[in-house]
């Protein structure tokens, strides 16, 4: 499941920007500067992945555009997000609240199709040193469901993907 959980927290982040937010991808600081307003640092605490049926296998499916049956193999995966909100100085530790409550009302309806958004919890706003800004730590934890087919042509599977995203068509190499 090669970048199964980027792709769960790429996810997350694109439906925050979706909604209005400012979202980035955590462990870079040099985005926090940049914001006269509150920002959300979307990041992975953990996952725990397990199989989505017997020896991953799901069925078959017809592919849309060759017309061929192919097999189908599935993941699950328990996957707790990091969403730390960083406020500047002037908009206080009021400004991560706001951001967190946005963040949660976003994620509330929906995410992706093989995104299932559970408990949302944050703590305490502080001021950090570190970035300059006020910082409340939050998280989410999620059901991320992953897909992955057999290529016709070559028997080989391929990589896990988000469900209900699209198959990524491969150039032979």
């Amino acid at each position: 499941m090669t970048g199964g959980v980027e792709l769960v927290r790429q996810a997350v982040i694109e439906r925050l920007r979706s909604r209005g937010l400012r979202a980035e991808a955590a462990y870079s600081r040099a985005w926090a500067g940049r914001y006269d307003g509150a920002v959300i640092a979307v990041g992975v605490r953990g996952c725990v992945s397990a199989p989505a049926g017997l020896g991953n296998y799901l069925g078959t499916e017809r592919d849309e555009r060759s017309g061929a049956e192919r097999e189908v193999y599935g993941r699950r995966a328990e996957v707790t997000l990091a969403l730390d909100a960083y406020a500047p100085r002037d908009a206080g530790a009021g400004g991560c609240l706001a951001a967190l409550e946005r963040a949660h009302d976003a994620l509330s309806d929906g995410v992706a199709a093989g995104l299932r958004p559970g408990k949302m919890d944050w703590g305490e706003a502080r001021f950090d040193r570190d970035s300059g800004m006020f910082l409340q730590r939050g998280s989410l934890q999620c059901d991320a469901f992953f897909l992955a087919a057999v290529e016709a042509e070559t028997g080989l599977l391929l990589d896990f993907r988000l469900k209900g995203v699209p198959w990524i068509e491969h150039d032979g190499t």
